[in-house]
């Protein structure tokens, strides 16, 4: 993608408000949950077979993107994808039938999904791409946050439709956008077999990344029913937790910053220290304030260590379908963290929360550790290489 650095500038703004958009099903899934429970009557198991659903349909959607994310024409396939996120938003508004709302919203996870491994592997062809990963973090936070503040007022004027419509909407909004997206990207330097996509250094690097979500799984999971297990109010609790939503923000936009000043590890290093510290602040007995901050650090964490995690699968992944791939282990790493804690829980007792949170973060830092090291060493075979030839 041989731009300027203006254009690349440009393309990494567009690319992030897309993908933004592509996210904003999973990313204000509880606003849907509860829209769908009070309007269409839902039980909470139904309410879970619908969440399943665009979940399933997000990972299936990341496992396929890697067969075409490379090959497709970008704008077309950006144009397809909002599509059909658009059209499943605003057919859910006519459909409300338990069997075909669940099944229009796992399409428009499916759908959406695509889009984003779109855009991810667009921000990954730009230079310094961990500035770009920032930035569109960074972007995703003050939607999600914006949403969840404008969402209730919207659900109590309009219901249900009034948000699907808001979707149809920012779906529509994005798609005049398709047309400042690359039309391709780099060509890659392999054929993309999965023999090179399984390569053991790109292996270590998406495992991290799953176990970065296991922890993310488990912390998001519970995070709220912690604080109100230590005498919080349901409100004063998400409240905390809304607050804290907002280190987001700032982790994003200090990824974006930063770039590659202090290298990629180092970021890394310090998002998981970040991430211990959060978890240990909700272990035993804690207030508001504990919560607060502990929030606030863990997505600060979490959004300034996502942003240099992508740049390093961008960058041991010679076939450029790496960071599609890390979709999948976003799905597979966040239900399993959330499963294995609900194993061990009880009421009063989420010390498997914390530890779970601890040993996922660490764990993802210590396998990009290894990754990068090979990377590193392959490297400097390939120099030695080219030297005696």
């Amino acid at each position: 993608m041989a731009l300027n650095h203006r254009a690349q500038g440009g393309v990494i703004y567009v690319a992030g408000l897309v993908l933004t958009i592509g996210a904003s099903t999973f990313n204000i899934m509880p606003l849907l949950t509860a829209g769908a429970v009070d309007a269409l009557g839902l039980s909470d198991g139904q309410a879970g077979v619908m969440s399943m659903a665009i979940s399933l349909g997000s990972a299936a959607s990341a496992f396929f993107a890697v067969t075409w994310v490379r090959n497709a024409r970008w704008r077309l396939a950006a144009v397809i994808a909002l599509g059909g996120m658009t059209a499943a938003d605003l057919l859910a508004i006519y459909f409300h039938g338990y069997g075909s709302f669940v099944l229009l919203q796992g399409a428009a996870g499916l759908f959406g999904t695509a889009v984003i491994c779109l855009c991810l592997t667009i921000l990954s062809d730009c230079p310094e791409s961990a500035s770009g990963f920032g930035l569109s973090n960074a972007m995703q936070v003050v939607y999600q946050i914006s949403t969840f503040l404008v969402g209730p007022f919207l659900l109590k004027l309009a219901g249900l439709n009034g948000l699907l419509g808001l979707l149809a909407v920012l779906g529509a909004l994005a798609l005049a956008f398709t047309p400042l997206l690359p039309d391709r990207g780099q060509a890659s330097p392999t054929d993309g077999t999965s023999r090179e996509l399984l390569k053991a250094v790109t292996v270590l690097a998406v495992l991290g990344f799953g176990m970065f979500f296991l922890n993310a799984g488990a912390y998001w999971t519970y995070v709220q029913v912690m604080g109100e297990s230590n005498g919080l109010s349901p409100r004063l609790a998400a409240n905390c937790v809304a607050v804290g939503i907002s280190g987001g923000i700032v982790g994003g936009a200090a990824a974006w910053f930063v770039g590659d000043r202090l290298g990629r590890f180092t970021p890394l290093l310090i998002s998981c220290l970040m991430t211990v510290a959060a978890a240990v602040l909700v272990r035993g007995h804690f207030g508001t304030i504990s919560l607060i901050v502990s929030v606030l650090l863990y997505f600060f964490a979490w959004n300034y260590s996502v942003a240099y995690q992508l740049a390093i699968v961008s960058t041991v992944d010679r076939t450029g379908r790496g960071v599609a791939l890390t979709q999948v282990f976003v799905f597979a790493g966040a239900s399993a963290g959330a499963g294995l804690a609900a194993i061990f829980v009880s009421p009063g007792h989420y010390e498997a929360v914390v530890w779970l949170s601890c040993l996922g973060a660490c764990v993802s830092t210590a396998l990009f550790a290894v990754a990068l090291r090979m990377q590193r060493h392959e490297e400097g075979r390939r120099g030695l290489s080219g030297a005696v030839g």
